[in-house]
This record gives structure tokens, C-alpha cells and sequence, in this order.
């Protein structure tokens, strides 16, 4: 080391020049440290952050999978729906079928219903006029029965009569016989 007069106020100087180069690296070490430690306070934060990112997201999946579980389910059960529905369909449409044939069936029965009620209504006007007949020719056979009974009665009348006047005429003849022959 030199040593001049001013050489200790150089020294001194360039010691403070020195010491403040130091104190300012050792500020500049402290800020440092200071921001590492926020540095890592942060880091300590963020990776907090992120075990409560990866726990959320732990539990989205979680959901996700409950939810994709219940939309298999909804699946299911929408296919299922859907082959009841169908099944109701095919139903409808084999009642719808059957209901048509049905009414078809029920046409045509009022149609022979129809025929029916005609034929009956036509039979008893053949029945009326065929009574008004029966009547009409009964009034005819009594008529003509009293008639034939009276006929009946002169025929039996004149029988007797003849008879009688024939047993008579016998009589006179006998009469005249025994007084001929006697």
C-alpha cells in the first residue's frame, strides 16, 4: 500500500467509495432477499393456488363424471321412453286398425240393419194386405157359408119334402096296388 499524504484521504475515500458499493450491494442483496422471499411468498401462493385449481379441478371431474353418469342415465331412459313411445305408437295404430275396421263392420251392419228394417216393414205390409185378405175371404166363406147352409137347409127341406111326398106317392101307389090287385 502507498501511503501519500493524501493517500489517506484516498484511501478513506475510495474505503467509503468501497464501503459504499458494499452497503449498496448489500442493500441491493437485501432487496434481493426481500424479493425472493415475496418471490417464493408468491410461488407459496400460486402453488397453493394451484392445489386449490387441481382440488376444483379434482372435483369438476368428478362432476363431469356424475354428470356424464346421469347423462347415460337420461340416455337410457330416453331410449327407453322412446321404445315405449313406439310401442305406443304401434298400439295407436293397431287400435287406430282396429277401430277402422270397426266402423267398417259397424256400416255395414247398419246396412243390413237397414235391409232388415226395410224387408220387416215391407212383410208386414204383405201382412196387413194378406190379413185384409184372410179377412175379405172369411167374410167370403161366411157369406158363402150361409148361403150353403141355407142352400143346405132348402136342399134338405126339399129332401124331406121329397121323401115325404115320395112315401106318399109309395103309399097311394101301395094304396092303389092292393085295391087293383085285391
Amino acid at each position: 500500500m502507498v501511503v501519500c499524504k493524501g493517500g489517506e484521504k484516498m484511501s478513506e475515500q475510495l474505503l467509503e467509495k468501497i464501503l459504499l458499493v458494499v452497503t449498496d450491494i448489500q442493500k441491493e442483496l437485501q432487496d434481493i432477499r426481500e424479493e425472493q422471499q415475496a418471490i417464493r411468498k408468491e410461488q407459496m401462493a400460486i402453488r397453493e393456488e394451484q392445489m386449490a385449481i387441481r382440488e376444483e379441478q379434482k372435483t369438476f371431474r368428478e362432476e363431469i363424471n356424475s354428470l356424464r353418469e346421469e347423462m347415460n342415465a337420461f340416455r337410457k331412459e330416453q331410449q327407453l321412453i322412446r321404445e315405449e313411445q313406439q310401442a305406443l305408437k304401434n298400439g295407436q295404430k293397431e287400435l287406430y286398425d282396429l277401430m277402422n275396421a270397426l266402423l267398417h263392420r259397424q256400416d255395414e251392419t247398419d246396412a243390413k240393419l237397414e235391409a232388415l228394417t226395410m224387408d220387416v216393414h215391407h212383410m208386414r205390409g204383405e201382412m196387413t194386405a194378406m190379413k185384409q185378405e184372410i179377412h175379405a175371404l172369411n167374410e167370403k166363406i161366411d157369406s158363402h157359408y150361409k148361403q150353403f147352409n141355407e142352400r143346405l137347409n132348402n136342399l134338405q127341406l126339399d129332401v124331406d119334402f121329397t121323401v115325404h111326398k115320395t112315401t106318399m106317392t109309395e103309399r097311394e101307389l101301395f094304396k092303389m096296388r092292393n085295391r087293383l090287385f085285391s
